[in-house]
């Protein structure tokens, strides 16, 4: 029965709002996912982010007006790829540094493996190189959140390695150095091809982490 001037909402309304909201949020999410992955083809097929976001929307199949209504604009998209590889790359990292026991070699495997991770693939690697300090100088939180995934895993093998005696006492700065000098490292061998193969110029790098990690007057 209406009662005349109740504002209270019928319970069978609030229903049918939430199973409404419900599937526009699987409709969005849909979209958002689809404009991602093309941006993702895009870059690999291209090599850098010299893509529209007319050509995203179209290869993605959605309008241009679906398209802002995802994102505010391509930078809000290439965050958003960032924080997707930064996902799926911790994952992947996680798993390789869990095929080895020690500290030190947890470590080890996550550099070479994040090296191995960023280069494959020439596109990506290229994109990285010249978006992240771009975004990094006009985003900066919002990029730090999009890597954080990667920085966290490195921070707990570090700890890890630090408790073990392995390495000198570390924190949050020294996890964010070692992540940033194998992003400094991948951006060298893009600009300035090393002449060696990824695992063999990632072994180096590590060499070089490692002995910076190393407890003080200690030589390995």
């Amino acid at each position: 029965m209406h009662v005349q001037g109740s504002e209270a909402t019928p319970a069978w309304e609030g229903r049918a709002l939430d199973r409404s909201l419900a599937a526009a949020r699987s409709r969005s999410s849909a979209r958002a996912r689809r404009l991602v992955d093309a941006a993702r083809a895009l870059a690999a097929e291209r090599g850098s982010a010299e893509f529209t976001v007319a050509e995203v929307a179209t290869l993605a199949d959605v309008s241009l007006r679906s398209f802002y209504r995802q994102f505010a604009g391509k930078d809000e998209l290439l965050l958003a790829l960032f924080e997707e590889e930064a996902r799926l790359g911790a994952e992947l990292l996680g798993a390789a540094v869990d095929s080895a026991s020690e500290p030190l070699d947890r470590l080890r495997s996550y550099v070479v493996e994040l090296c191995g991770l960023l280069v494959t693939g020439s596109g990506y690697a290229s994109l990285l190189v010249r978006e992240y300090l771009r975004l990094g100088e006009r985003r900066p939180e919002d990029l730090r959140a999009a890597l954080a995934p990667l920085v966290d895993l490195l921070e707990a093998e570090l700890n890890r390695a630090a408790a073990a005696g392995d390495i000198r006492p570390v924190d949050r700065h020294d996890a964010v150095v070692l992540f940033t000098a194998v992003l400094a490292h991948v951006h060298a061998a893009v600009l300035f091809p090393p002449g060696e193969d990824t695992p063999t110029s990632a072994s180096r790098l590590w060499d070089f982490c490692r002995s910076a990690l190393l407890p003080r007057g200690e030589v390995r």
